[in-house]
């Protein structure tokens, strides 16, 4: 078995356990959901889903997409002293970053009228774990850079372990109860990977500080990662929006979300793959051979799986979306069909392309695709919702993941040429 075979075969197994770990992250973060609406009152879990959807958007800017330049350039070198370098700027900047951001937040919220009543307490009580989960994110990312995978994957399920059994317990109190069990979840998580780190956070301590050249070089990378990564998130957000205000009628918005639900979900399955083979794909990307080898197996592995599960899902959507959400929802049914055919789109081309582009640190053109698809979805949404209602939407949404896969994996294509021409 040569070298190339062992590091597949390797990454074969880490795959799984980060697929592995996703899969019951999932399962028990669904278990814990029903518990919790079990417990807590009507009223209660409306407000605590309001102050998580509060949240999710300051989470949107946390560190400033240092998160993403650490993990980058920490792949890039790893095993040298220059890594440590990377993750020491990133832990203390990134944590002043997430420390000004809570202030300003805290002291925005007792100033404006928060859409909910009585929400502001528990909201300024919830926003300071953005630090505590910044931290935790940027040291399962360091785990990554050092290609410890099943660490990694141990760790997402203690966290996700934790954080279930914790805001379970803490519910009985309320919604305090719960903001408390996310706390001690997070804290102990982060205690625990910060020990299996003892070595690397030493080193970290210890390393020298980063030239100006390079900061200004993770800087651009980390900022255009961060700002793609927003506009990517707000165009999942984009569709229900403009049936909102199109439509105007919230029995079309509950179908809508029922045919979003699955493949929503489905986006685990390219982002475990993303997890465990990009360490590798930028630590080796000036190995061109290996990576056309290397790229070749991976996008066919996804396209055969996805494939297969994509043709199951459209042939059983009506039984699928029976069993989901019951019989009065079948009307979900054709635009989840179209949207099982985005999935397999974006699915196997389209998330592993543009990761790998950012790997490749070609930020500015995965900036130029977020904004492409943010144009195309508002302009796509506003003339299909009109004619064809939710079906116009999951339309839409196809529209736009075929257009950026073809833009972003021809891409792709072209950069490893760049690299064959370099390379002779």
């Amino acid at each position: 078995m040569n070298k190339y075979e062992k590091l597949v075969g390797v990454l074969h197994s880490s795959i799984v356990r980060v697929m592995s770990a996703n899969v019951l992250n999932k399962v028990i973060a669904m278990l814990c959901n029903m518990v919790i609406t079990r417990i807590l009152s009507p009223s209660e879990f409306g407000l605590w889903s309001y102050i998580l959807n509060v949240y999710s958007y300051l989470n949107l800017v946390t560190g400033f997409g240092l998160l993403a330049g650490a993990f980058q350039f920490g792949a890039e070198n790893r095993g040298k002293d220059e890594e440590y370098s990377y993750f020491k700027y990133c832990f203390k900047i990134g944590t002043i970053i997430d420390l000004f951001l809570v202030i300003i937040f805290i002291i925005f919220s007792l100033f404006y009228s928060f859409s909910l009543v009585g929400a502001a307490p528990f909201i300024r009580c919830y926003i300071p774990i953005l630090i505590i989960e910044y931290l935790l994110v940027l040291t399962e990312n360091l785990l990554r850079c050092e290609d410890r995978i099943r660490e990694y994957a141990n760790i997402l399920n203690l966290n996700s372990i934790l954080i279930s059994v914790s805001t379970c317990v803490g519910a009985y109190i309320g919604i305090f109860g719960v903001i408390a069990g996310k706390y001690i979840a997070n804290g102990i998580s982060l205690l625990v990977i910060l020990l299996s780190l003892k070595k690397e956070m030493n080193l970290i301590l210890y390393a020298n500080q980063l030239s100006a050249s390079s900061k200004r070089m993770l800087w651009h990378y980390s900022v255009l990662t961060g700002l793609s990564s927003t506009l990517n998130c707000v165009l999942y957000l984009l569709d229900v929006s403009m049936i909102a205000k199109l439509i105007k009628d919230s029995t079309v918005i509950a179908t809508y979300k029922v045919a979003t639900i699955i493949p929503n979900a489905l986006m685990f399955i390219p982002s475990s793959v993303v997890i465990a083979v990009l360490p590798n794909i930028i630590s080796n990307q000036n190995n061109v051979n290996w990576l056309f080898r290397y790229l070749k197996k991976y996008y066919m592995y996804l396209m055969c799986f996805n494939m297969t599960l994509s043709i199951m899902l459209i042939i059983f959507a009506p039984q699928i979306i029976t069993l989901l959400s019951g019989k009065r929802y079948l009307g979900a049914v054709p635009a989840f069909r179209v949207l099982i055919v985005g999935y397999f789109t974006s699915g196997t081309f389209r998330t592993l392309s543009l990761n790998v582009l950012a790997g490749f640190r070609r930020v500015n053109f995965n900036f130029f695709v977020s904004i492409i698809s943010i144009l195309c979805d508002v302009i796509f949404n506003y003339e299909m919702i009109k004619r064809f209602e939710t079906l116009g939407a999951a339309y839409a949404t196809l529209g736009v993941e075929v257009i950026t896969t073809i833009i972003a994996f021809s891409y792709v294509v072209i950069c490893l040429r760049e690299k064959t021409v370099t390379k002779n």
